[in-house]
């Protein structure tokens, strides 16, 4: 008897012991797989690999979005509003319209244990300026004369002109790279083992697959509460989404708008959007030897294409319309009188400029899976433009194919593309609408001349001013079709903390587990 009253008590406390551990596993697992939450790898899809992981170097944002987790910049910007916040950087100021001082951020380190300094900055604001590195944001860095270390806190940039605009180039632009290591291992090695002193460090990069990066426990503003990341590169959309409702990622953007209900019912995630500083537009394309150098048939195509119609049937109202080259939220936006839907009066403008458009055939390329619905708007574009009897080839392209067309100068007769988050005109006016610029469509001398005299203004009411006056003449010479201001929409583990950002970056350092 004593014996079997003591099994049972035996039986009932390892049933209680049992329950508790089902009920501790149950609180701070991942449901799905069993994983501890604290120790959860954070896996975020994206359409594309990084082109290189040294910074200062490729504007590409699938770069910049993977790199700002292993890199410091000396300004951020303010997830909701995009307003400026210190960083590396503590404070700064405008010592004369062609100087301005930095006061750094005491007792960093980089990621191999090196102080961060004054030299650090020189030196990463140098090899922007340096030729032989080939930056792509040398075209935006090409007002920078000089860069002065005062002491070991302290920083001067010395500009050729002056250049009121110039924080928002420190802000969305330079990352501050450890200047010992370059110059020990070369640019080769550094690209592919990068040392930044940024919450993250890297584990492992196999190019074209995947980059894992690990938590850098000792940065300087705290533990990252995420631990292990995985950026992996998924092309397809359907497979980004089958993946994200399998629970083999966590997080992906530019999700379709026909796609969000299934996310939303899904018993993996949620919905987070957030209206962008990023345009998405139709170039036509001046410098493609083809009818598009003809003012009056940029104006037709502008009139041809329904620019309503496309929001409202491709995007689901997604999306607010614009008509000039600016989001709404951008500083120096202004109001611009745009085309509104007049078949007739397309037809009309191209028997004057001397075509056809029965006769006429042009070309679209376009990316697919980069912008929300980038291929089936461009496809919806060629049917409103072969309503009025144009034909339009519409070229599908992967991301850095698209990409190289544009930058080679080798894109149709018209190109979909997406640009910012700009907070500001110069970044895309300059860097769209002049001769030189990498990603330019088109070119005028007179719209070139415009922007030149609008980017040394430094009161910002006649900056503004000669922006909007540049923004009307690219409306009026129909340099775009200009589409929306971008709702991005993302698909997020309903485990994950994350709050969308209007610059787009994903901050993981930002994020948590629940």
């Amino acid at each position: 008897m004593a014996m079997r009253k003591k099994k049972k008590g035996s039986s009932l406390l390892l049933i209680i012991v049992a329950m508790l551990m089902v009920l501790t596993s149950a609180c701070s697992s991942n449901p799905k797989s069993g994983i501890s939450l604290k120790n959860k790898q954070l896996s975020i899809a994206l359409q594309s690999d990084a082109t290189t992981l040294l910074a200062n170097t490729d504007v590409n944002s699938a770069t910049d979005v993977q790199i700002r987790n292993i890199y410091d910049p000396l300004i951020k910007r303010d997830a909701k509003t995009g307003e400026f916040k210190p960083w590396l950087a503590t404070k700064w100021k405008s010592v004369n319209p062609n100087t301005w001082e930095f006061s750094l951020r005491k007792g960093v380190k980089f990621q191999n244990g090196q102080p961060f300094n004054a030299e650090a900055v020189k030196g990463s604001v140098d090899y922007i300026l340096d030729k032989a590195n080939k930056s792509a944001y040398l075209s935006r860095w090409a007002a920078i004369k000089e860069v002065k270390v005062v002491n070991d806190y302290t920083v001067q940039i010395i500009t050729s002109t002056p250049y009121p605009t110039f924080l928002h180039r420190i802000a969305d632009d330079l990352l501050v790279m450890e200047p010992d290591y370059l110059k020990k291992v070369g640019l080769k090695k550094a690209a592919v083992a990068p040392i930044g002193t940024g919450p993250y460090k890297l584990k492992e990069w196999k190019r074209n697959q995947y980059l894992n990066l690990t938590a850098n426990n000792q940065y300087w503003a705290g533990k990252p509460k995420v631990k292990k990341v995985e950026f992996r590169y998924i092309p397809e959309f359907s497979s980004r989404m089958a993946s994200f409702l399998n629970g083999e990622i966590d997080l992906f953007d530019n999700v379709p708008v026909d796609s969000v209900k299934q996310v939303k019912e899904s018993s993996t995630g949620k919905i987070e959007q957030v209206k962008s500083a990023r345009v998405d537009y139709l170039a036509l394309n001046t410098f493609s030897n083809g009818p598009m150098k003809n003012q009056k048939v940029r104006q037709a195509i502008n009139y041809a294409v329904d620019v309503p119609s496309l929001l409202r049937t491709q995007l689901n109202g997604y999306g607010v319309q614009i008509t000039g080259s600016l989001a709404k939220n951008n500083q120096d936006y202004v109001a611009t009188k745009g085309y509104t839907y007049d078949s007739k009066k397309a037809i009309s403008l191209l028997k004057e400029a001397g075509y056809d458009p029965q006769k006429m055939t042009l070309t679209l390329d376009t990316p697919t899976g980069r912008y929300p619905m980038d291929k089936q708007v461009s496809q919806a574009i060629a049917a409103q433009l072969g309503k009025i009897g144009i034909k339009v080839n519409v070229h599908v392209n992967e991301w850095g194919a698209h990409l190289a067309k544009i930058t080679q100068h080798r894109a149709g007769d018209m190109f979909f593309l997406g640009w910012g988050p700009s907070y500001e005109g110069q970044t895309t006016i300059q860097n769209l609408f002049t001769k030189n610029a990498p990603y330019s469509g088109f070119y005028d001398p007179k719209v070139e001349s415009a922007i030149n005299k609008a980017i040394p203004l430094f009161k910002e009411s006649e900056r503004k001013k000669a922006f909007g006056k540049v923004e009307q003449m690219l409306v009026d010479k129909a340099a775009w079709v200009p589409l929306w201001q971008q709702e991005n929409i993302y698909a997020v583990n309903n485990s994950l903390n994350f709050t969308p950002r209007t610059d787009e970056t994903l901050q993981i350092f930002d994020m948590s587990w629940k």
